[in-house]
């Protein structure tokens, strides 16, 4: 009886110290989340700055950030950039799961009339000097979408060319390539599919500043 009472006070303060221990693991993992969505997020939002041209939008994206459904993608949140009030492009932010080696998490801008205004991959597990060139710093290999839409080409051809499509493929990472291809196409499949309702949150002013 007298070890058991001389026991009980250690194991309560080891206890404690086990809670506490958890308490700070708990935190300091919450505060390591944070900071890395919020980087991840401030990368994105540089990313959206190159690609849009000068003065096409004037409102903070991240109010604007909706999560939609791209059937076949995952973690896909759309921002729609307005200038005045007017919105211009729609952003979507997506991961794809068909990389090479894992995912693949791109930027898409669209225009109203549903065209690319640019893209940018910021997440990926490729193999750095082979299929890291998917990346817009490593080659110019993104700027091929530029402009295009399902009619330009028809979407039947949004596909590599190694696989009878109309895109280039990269030749050290010819998967990789393949699931870009299909991310964009799906993207534009889901801004036409939505039809008026998110039309309506991209009516621009002008033209599209897409070119063939």
């Amino acid at each position: 009886m007298k070890e058991s009472r001389t026991l009980a006070p250690a194991l309560a303060v080891f206890g404690a110290l086990g809670l506490v221990a958890a308490l700070l693991l708990a935190g300091l993992n919450a505060l390591t989340g944070e900071r890395i969505a919020h980087e991840r997020r401030d990368h994105a939002l540089r990313a959206v700055s190159a690609m849009l041209p000068e003065g096409r939008y004037d409102n903070d994206l991240l109010d604007t950030a909706e999560r939609i459904e791209i059937p076949g993608l995952d973690e896909a949140t759309a921002y729609t950039a307005r200038l005045s009030g007017n919105a211009t492009a729609l952003v979507v932010d997506v991961v794809t799961p068909n990389g090479y080696s894992g995912d693949i998490r791109l930027l898409v801008a669209v225009s109203a009339d549903g065209a690319v205004l640019g893209s940018r991959i910021l997440e990926h597990r490729e193999t750095p000097g082979l299929g890291d060139r998917i990346e817009h710093d490593k080659s110019d290999w993104l700027t091929q979408f530029d402009g295009r839409s399902l009619g330009r080409p028809p979407a039947e051809e949004w596909a590599p060319d190694r696989r009878g499509g109309a895109f280039d493929t990269v030749t050290s990472a010819t998967i990789s390539s393949a699931a870009v291809v299909d991310a964009i196409k799906r993207i534009l499949l889901t801004f036409e599919s939505r039809g008026d309702a998110l039309r309506r949150e991209t009516q621009a002013n002008g033209p599209s500043d897409g070119n063939d």
